[in-house]
C-alpha cells in the first residue's frame, strides 16, 4: 500500500440495506477511533439490485443509532466486477454472497481479496456468518450491530497491525 492511497474495504450483503451498510458505518467509526480514518476507507454494496439507490433499512438505522453510530448518507448499489480493481479487501456477510462474488472473480488475485466477515468473529460467537435481520425483530437488528461491532474491532486491529 502506498502512503498516499488508503486501503479500501468493501462490505457486501444481498440488498445493501441492512448488514453491509451497517458494517461500513461501524467499520468507519471503529477505524476513526483507532486513528486510521485517513489510511482506510470503506464502502458497501449488495449482490442483488433490489434496493439500488435506497437508504439503509429504517430498522437498521434505528439499531445503529441505539448503539451510538451515525448514518452518513449511504445509498444502496450493486456489486460489479470493477469492485475487484477498486478495493483491496472484499468482505461478504454470508456464504451465499461470498459464492456470488467469487463467481464474478476474473482471476486468482480477485478471489484472494474475498474474505468472509466470519474470519473476524471471536471464539465466543455462535454464528457462522452475519445473520440477515430483514425478516426479524428489532432485537435481531441490535444483535447484528453488536456482532459487527465486535468483529470490526478485530478487523481494524488486524489492518493496523499490517501497517494500514
Amino acid at each position: 500500500m502506498s502512503s498516499s492511497a488508503p486501503y479500501r474495504v468493501l462490505f457486501v450483503c444481498l440488498g445493501n440495506i441492512c448488514r453491509s451498510p451497517a458494517a461500513e458505518i461501524i467499520f468507519n467509526a471503529v477505524a476513526a477511533k483507532a486513528g486510521l480514518a485517513r489510511r482506510v476507507q470503506a464502502d458497501s454494496c449488495g449482490t442483488a439490485s433490489y434496493h439500488t439507490g435506497s437508504r439503509p433499512d429504517s430498522r437498521m438505522l434505528a439499531a445503529l443509532e441505539r448503539a451510538g453510530y451515525t448514518y452518513g448518507g449511504h445509498r444502496a448499489r450493486t456489486f460489479c466486477r470493477a469492485d475487484f480493481s477498486n478495493f483491496d479487501l472484499i468482505i461478504p456477510q454470508d456464504e451465499f454472497n461470498e459464492r456470488d462474488i467469487r463467481q464474478l472473480a476474473r482471476c486468482v488475485s480477485d478471489n484472494a481479496k474475498v474474505q468472509g466477515m466470519w474470519l473476524w468473529f471471536g471464539e465466543e460467537e455462535t454464528e457462522k456468518s452475519v445473520p440477515d435481520p430483514y425478516y426479524g425483530s428489532a432485537e435481531d437488528f441490535d444483535a447484528v450491530v453488536a456482532l459487527l461491532t465486535r468483529s470490526m474491532e478485530r478487523l481494524v486491529a488486524d489492518l493496523s497491525a499490517v501497517g494500514c
